[in-house]
């Protein structure tokens, strides 16, 4: 059963709110590893450590969206992107803390906020939106993760050298405050669908066991594990390694950095245009792909001597292959959606594409203690291409033929 828009929900304002949201949430996921080298010289440790933080931040976020879609059922969207921003303002104040175990329940906290945003901005984006922009609006909500990446990987490294890590953590909360008071004149308005679902059975795996079901779902779900795995070795590794093999300063690392954020921002919504245009995700992603397995492969050759207006051109592309995808995918998701269940299946998608994110820097880390340099470990992405390819064919095959449920 659909809901009417409230007249006073301008689609493009629910948009600005979302994509804020998004922002936020995912910026509290990686601006640690911005500063990584400065925070593990005031903890006395290792700076590959940082992608076991990040893992722990990006599990808990896998565990959160599992029940994302319930909360949104429960309470509403609108209560749940407030209680995302609370969760992420206070977690990234716990990084502030210099102690192991304080930043590590930071980790924990920002890891629920950012879990549950993604199930809220769904359901509010296909609420209010047309389905035949759909692919270009969930692309303009997800730039919100590399715009905030550009922005944190500039500010973040020149206030560690300048003031003091601590102080690039204070924007991140005052943004989440701010969005918290955009919503509120909203809140009602977003959570009055949540009546219609109130007696509906919460699943103890809350959308997994749906997207599980749906194979053309399955597939691409697993692909996005891979896709993320990527994603996240590229913006948790990418300081680390230029500061420590390829003679770069932190603040030019940063800067480095945001250049793969801005190829991502710069080609999200790009690439949903194409997706609409060709009527086909699928295909997109498929491209996308390619471009991480070709790109992937130059930066295992990077050599410290090379150009530097050639690795910042390096660094865009793989911005926009390594961190261009999401967009697609939720639209995509969103499309094979049941009627009604938009919330659960993006919070059972979003399962799956932190887990990636869970997966990726540990199996970084892990792969580093074996090979011994970050430049070869980064080969790992190209095999990861390679399987994602795979899986993006088994899901365009079972969409071809109609495989809808298993």
């Amino acid at each position: 059963m659909s809901v009417p828009a409230p007249r006073d929900s301008a689609p493009w304002f629910v948009v600005l709110v979302v994509t804020t949201a998004q922002l936020v949430a995912a910026t509290a996921g990686i601006v640690l590893a911005t500063i990584a080298p400065k925070v593990a010289d005031t903890l006395q440790v290792s700076p590959v450590l940082i992608g076991y933080q990040a893992s722990l931040t990006w599990g808990v976020a896998m565990v959160a969206s599992i029940y994302g879609g319930n909360a949104v059922l429960r309470w509403g969207a609108g209560s749940t992107t407030q209680a995302s921003m609370a969760l992420s303002a206070i977690g990234v104040s716990l990084f502030a803390v210099p102690h192991v175990a304080v930043i590590a329940l930071g980790s924990v906290i920002a890891g629920i906020g950012t879990g549950i945003a993604p199930p809220a901005a769904a359901h509010l984006l296909v609420r209010y939106t047309a389905p035949e922009r759909r692919n270009l609006m969930f692309s303009i909500k997800q730039t919100g993760v590399p715009v905030g990446g550009v922005l944190i990987a500039l500010i973040a490294p020149a206030l560690a050298v300048s003031v003091g890590w601590q102080w690039s953590l204070a924007t991140i909360a005052a943004v989440a405050v701010a969005v918290m008071l955009m919503v509120r004149p909203y809140r009602e308005t977003w959570d009055d669908d949540r009546h219609l679902t109130a007696g509906a059975r919460v699943e103890a795996w809350g959308g997994v066991p749906l997207v599980l079901r749906q194979v053309s779902l399955r597939w691409i779900s697993l692909a996005s594990v891979l896709f993320s795995s990527v994603q996240r070795i590229m913006l948790t590794f990418t300081v680390l390694y230029l500061v420590a093999e390829a003679d770069y300063g932190l603040v030019e690392a940063g800067i480095m950095l945001s250049v793969v954020q801005i190829g991502g921002a710069a080609t999200r919504v790009p690439w949903g245009w194409l997706a609409d245009r060709w009527k086909s995700g699928l295909a997109v992603l498929k491209l996308i792909c390619a471009l991480v397995i070709v790109s992937s492969a130059v930066l295992v050759m990077l050599e410290p001597g090379w150009p530097r207006p050639l690795v910042y051109l390096l660094f865009l592309v793989l911005g926009a292959a390594t961190v261009g995808w999401n967009g697609v995918f939720h639209a995509e998701c969103a499309r094979l959606s049941p009627p009604g269940m938009t919330s659960m299946v993006a919070g059972g998608t979003a399962f799956f594409v932190f887990s990636g994110s869970l997966i990726g820097p540990s199996a970084f880390a892990i792969a580093y203690d074996v090979i011994g340099t970050y430049s070869a470990t980064f080969g790992i992405m190209i095999v990861m291409g390679i399987l994602t390819l795979g899986l993006l064919w088994l899901a365009g095959r079972t969409d071809a033929t109609g495989g809808r449920s298993a």
